[in-house]
């Protein structure tokens, strides 16, 4: 595997999922680290304040993980998306043609309402890239 996707929520099995990644990939490889947030124009977002919050902490995750992997001799880059998770997972695996799709099982995300084990069911059943789902 020369190039993965790793959905990424802040949740054990995000941490988990990237873990089983790290031990797959191909040296010298790429990981793309993945969060979805609610879009802004969700009923969450009462306040622009609270989803510039969400956002920065989305970031942040992604920026503490990736500098901790770049120290393995890896291309990685982070990305924070807005919208329904699977979807944006499923799409771009297929626009960034990655090898495989790697998630944790389940895990209530520290980003938004989404709970990642739906989000695995929906990537594996749609997607039209392999996908590992991690325990």
């Amino acid at each position: 595997m020369k190039k993965i996707l790793i959905g990424f929520d802040g949740s054990d099995c995000s941490e988990q999922a990237i873990n089983k990644a790290l031990t797959l990939i191909e040296k010298p490889g790429e990981i793309i680290l993945l969060s979805v947030i609610p879009q802004r124009s969700d009923k969450m977002f009462v306040d622009g304040e609270i989803y510039k919050k969400l956002k920065q902490k989305a970031e942040q995750m992604i920026s503490e993980v990736i500098e901790d992997i770049q120290q393995q001799e890896l291309s990685v880059k982070g990305m924070v998306e807005e919208g329904d998770p699977a979807a944006i997972i499923i799409d771009l695996a297929s626009k960034l043609n990655v090898d495989l799709i790697v998630l944790g099982s389940k895990g209530t995300s520290t980003l938004g309402q989404y709970l990642l084990g739906s989000v695995a069911n929906k990537v594996v059943q749609y997607a039209h890239k392999p996908v590992m789902v991690v325990r």
